[in-house]
């Protein structure tokens, strides 16, 4: 398939805001798509492969700003200028291949193929020369590319393709493409991509197999399941109440600060995240705890949490967690990985157990529960040994029942005290639910922890504030854009409430003071001043460049104290999101 057909399809999507429309095109597409089907499965999301398959492909904005500029020979501060009035690096591609006035005389034509095989292979370039042979492979793409093509090759290079195409809309569009689109099919199709995390699979099958083929679809090693999610407890007795079974009786455990992961074990062993990312080569000490104390062929879902060396070694209630922050730099670091994992060692608590040769998904908690401690050995955590061992052991836990509240509230206190974030409430008799939130688990924890962020621009308020800077811009540190030269700060909301008029004329002074550009009403700012924020939740949003948005955030105070250095991280704000 040639790559203008596809960038057709992008551009039909994006020139619509009608969810209904959306499908219908993509539902066509999937329909006529040929062998080309799992590849534009894929694609039109913005990604080269299946939820669990997300290969970094190490290339980031200002990498990407200079593969253009070798590609077309536009100036790079043309192009940095369209960058900046359009928030879109791929509009100032398509600019640059237009205006930039390099003409290449052997172009070859781009096709899907080649754009995706070549973008994966991107991925895979390491070592010495590996940032020039980034550059040089983008750059031969988009130098082969019109300026529609241009646009989507970089966009879908920093993963924002940037059309309104998410996972269920992609859901619909297969259901209607190769079953009836009824509701019925909508939920197979559902079902069949939350036990394998895999559309690809799941558009063949449904292709070649209907929904009988989609139903039979199941857990697998190798493919990671989407975690049963839980729902917030108001509060202890109203989660008791919600979370208990048939018998009255609930399980209780600790709800760990630390990484969320899905054990697979066989032959290999493999770790994924809560977010389906492969990080088995990031902890090589879990990897080894798990070959001496887990029996295999399984799928073990629980908590890898960091603790400080020194606290390890005796009780375990003695134990003293590390910050979620200090565990995060271990999730993507690729060198010195052994001797961070002594630094901040980790020990994997097992509170799921999907998988034993046959599924166990349908199987009540109790009944998996029991099965997971018949197959799991406790390996004590030996961070000082060369190598390290992580530490191994089921989760902490207490049954108890809604009439009898006390073992319940004891466990929270001691989980709290402990330094953990507080309690997980589950129906003993509940099967396991891949990608839901329901009210059979529920979380149990104080309320949402204020966020340290900084102003990055902002618009003077309308009416009796009309001289006030009152609608402020927030942004978070993206630890990963370490590239020189590539924007560090993502932002996260708009904050407008929570100051009292002596509060926002301080902070107004403070602000006026850092301006640099002023656009009406709007200005943009050096970034310095930090602010202290509380939120009601963080969601998910394509509003803002973090990919994330505070819902109804709330000034709490200037953090005067805090430099940029201070400000928190975008795998802080993530991690926030996954333990609501």
């Amino acid at each position: 398939m040639e790559y203008t057909t596809l960038v057709a399809v992008y551009n039909r999507l994006s020139a619509t805001d009608a969810t209904g429309e959306k499908r219908a095109i993509l539902a066509d597409v999937f329909a006529d798509a040929g062998g080309a089907l799992p590849r534009l499965v894929v694609l039109v999301w913005g990604r080269l492969g299946p939820a669990y398959d997300r290969p970094e492909l190490g290339v980031s904005s200002s990498l990407a700003l200079e593969a253009v500029c070798r590609a077309t020979g536009a100036a790079k501060s043309a192009v940095r200028e369209r960058w900046r009035e359009t928030g879109d690096l791929g509009s100032a591609a398509a600019w640059a291949a237009e205006h930039g006035g390099q003409q290449t005389l052997f172009a070859e034509s781009l096709t899907v193929d080649r754009v995706h095989e070549r973008l994966r292979e991107v991925a895979t370039f390491a070592g010495e020369g590996s940032r020039t042979r980034r550059v040089d492979a983008v750059a031969g793409l988009v130098a082969d590319a019109d300026p529609d093509e241009a646009c989507y090759v970089v966009r879908t290079v920093l993963g924002h393709v940037r059309v309104g195409v998410g996972e269920g809309l992609i859901r619909d569009a297969l259901a209607d493409a190769f079953l009836d689109g009824s509701d019925a099919a909508v939920a197979a199709i559902e079902s069949a991509y939350q036990v394998t995390s895999d559309y690809p699979l799941v558009a063949e099958r449904a292709r070649e197999a209907g929904l009988d083929g989609v139903q039979a679809l199941d857990i697998s090693l190798g493919r990671p399941v989407r975690a049963m999610l839980a729902a917030k407890a108001a509060s202890l007795d109203a989660g008791l109440s919600s979370a208990a079974g048939p018998d009255d009786r609930i399980h209780c455990e600790y709800k760990y600060d630390g990484v969320r992961v899905q054990l697979h074990v066989d032959d290999e062993i493999r770790v994924f995240t809560r977010r389906l990312a492969d990080v088995t080569a990031q902890f090589p000490d879990v990897v080894r705890a798990v070959e001496r104390g887990i029996e295999g062929p399984a799928i073990l879902d629980g908590e890898v949490v960091g603790y400080d060396p020194a606290t390890l070694g005796g009780d375990a209630a003695a134990r003293a967690p590390v910050p979620f922050q200090e565990l995060s730099t271990r999730v993507k670091r690729e060198r010195g990985v052994e001797r961070v994992a002594a630094e901040v060692p980790v020990v994997f608590h097992a509170f799921d157990y999907l998988y034993n040769g046959a599924t166990l998904l349908d199987r009540p908690l109790a009944d998996r529960l029991d099965r997971l401690e018949s197959r799991l050995t406790p390996i004590s955590p030996r961070p000082a040994g060369d190598p390290a061992v992580a530490g191994l052991e089921l989760a902490t836990a207490a049954r108890t029942s809604a009439d009898d509240p006390d073992p319940a509230a004891a466990l929270y206190r001691a989980a709290l005290e402990t330094g953990h974030e507080g309690l997980v409430l589950k129906d003993p008799t509940a099967p396991y639910t891949p990608g839901r939130r329901v009210g059979r688990l529920l979380k149990l924890k104080p309320t949402m922890e204020p966020l340290d962020l900084v102003v990055t621009r902002a618009k003077y308020s309308e009416g009796r504030r009309s001289g006030l800077l009152g609608r402020l811009s927030l942004a978070c540190r993206d630890e990963a854009a370490s590239e020189a030269g590539d924007p560090a700060l993502r932002e996260v909301g708009r904050l407008s409430t929570g100051y009292t008029d002596d509060e926002l004329a301080a902070l107004t002074d403070r602000l006026e003071a850092r301006v640099v550009a002023r656009d009406g009403r709007a200005v943009d700012l050096q970034p310095g001043v930090v602010l202290e924020v509380e939120y009601e939740e963080i969601q998910r949003s394509d509003a803002y460049d973090s990919g994330y948005a505070l819902r109804f955030p709330r000034f709490l105070g200037t953090r005067a104290d805090l430099g940029l250095a201070d400000v928190d991280t975008l795998a802080r704000v993530e991690h926030l999101y996954e333990s609501q």
